[in-house]
């Protein structure tokens, strides 16, 4: 992944690169995009192009810079770098998913300062508008990253996404495969990671045989449980625990999404009363999304939009009011995350 100094070092280049009229000689192109200036109102124009360049191979946005004819104009540093980054996150959630990854910064180059928003090519494409902000971005349309353009994404760009989506899973689907085969199908155990449930099938009195890193890992979501022991609370998920333990594969099962994961984010923050960029965070400081007792990505393919939607388990809503019931000010926690949220981006 770039760093802040690898992105200032590249755009340093570009700008340094200018003919006898002090014009860029480097034009927009799939990867870059200039602005004069940035202004918050913009957004819809802006997140257009972040969307567009994280369906392609990510891209720069490189604010100072007036593009016909191509003139250094440069931008007000402080007030660039001052601006409130959490704006800039909120709108993305609220009109995008899945997430649109991004940094920010301030550079110099001929005596000039400059702006600049860095997107990240996305791992779960593709990126689809899920609201519509005035005349630039519209529900349901995905925004793909052309030479000096950002428009609607053509079929033959989104059959090559979808194709390669399609490759990953098969590829996971084989490692899977490759591993039954190894331990033999009768002889694999199926984990519900949800509600602590083990499907050991016809292995009778056979050995419980699970990986040592998941165990540890399954100690902070399911509660173990001794032979003719039970658990005090009602509906917390336990494993019963039969015979020895050792260490080797396990297979975790899909589940049913509508069921077990019934919200979204934008659900879980009306019901927590938060922003969704509130719930963002949460889910990021908690790291939720790498936990399949909180969260679940679903694949969605109709006839107008195909992706990954992300979905949130009953548990997920209890963690999150715990976690905020536990503080005295709740404003100040969100803020302080906040500030580590976006110091992390910047990273």
């Amino acid at each position: 992944m770039k760093t802040r100094n690898n992105h200032k070092k590249f755009l340093i280049e570009i700008l340094k690169d200018v003919n006898d009229k002090g014009y860029l000689t480097h034009r927009e192109s799939t990867t870059l995009e200039f602005k004069e200036n940035f202004n918050i109102r913009n957004m819809p124009k802006y997140s257009k192009i972040m969307a567009s360049f994280a369906n392609n191979r990510g891209g720069y946005i490189l604010f100072g810079v007036k593009d016909h004819p191509r003139k250094l104009l440069g931008i007000n540093p402080d007030k660039f770098d001052n601006l409130r980054q959490e704006e800039i996150t909120t709108f993305l959630v609220e009109h995008f998913d899945p997430e649109i990854k991004w940094d920010i910064g301030v550079l110099k180059a001929k005596s000039k300062s400059f702006g600049y928003i860095y997107v990240y090519e996305s791992d779960e494409k593709p990126i689809i508008c899920k609201k519509n902000a005035g005349n630039d971005i519209k529900s349901g349309e995905i925004y793909f990253r052309y030479r000096g353009q950002s428009r609607k994404i053509k079929y033959s760009e989104l059959k090559k996404i979808i194709d390669e989506f399609r490759e990953k899973e098969r590829q996971m689907w084989m490692k899977h495969i490759e591993r039954i085969a190894k331990i033999g199908p009768s002889n694999v155990a199926l984990l519900d990671l949800l509600t602590g449930g083990i499907d050991i099938g016809k292995l009778g009195n056979a050995k419980l045989v699970m990986d040592k890193n998941l165990i540890e890992d399954l100690r902070e979501k399911v509660k173990f449980v001794e032979e003719g022991k039970f658990t005090e609370k009602e509906g917390e998920p336990t494993l019963k625990i039969i015979g020895e333990i050792q260490t080797a594969d396990i297979v975790i099962p899909d589940l049913d999404p509508d069921r077990d994961y019934p919200f979204l984010q934008k659900h879980l923050a009306e019901q927590l009363n938060l922003r969704p960029y509130d719930v963002q965070i949460l889910i990021w400081k908690y790291r939720l999304k790498e936990n399949k007792k909180y969260h679940i990505g679903v694949k969605v393919t109709d006839t107008n939009k195909s992706g990954k939607v992300h979905k949130y388990s009953k548990y997920a809503l209890e963690f999150l009011k715990t976690k905020l019931a536990e503080q005295k000010d709740v404003k100040k926690f969100l803020n302080r995350i906040s500030k580590e949220y976006q110091k992390n981006r910047r990273h």
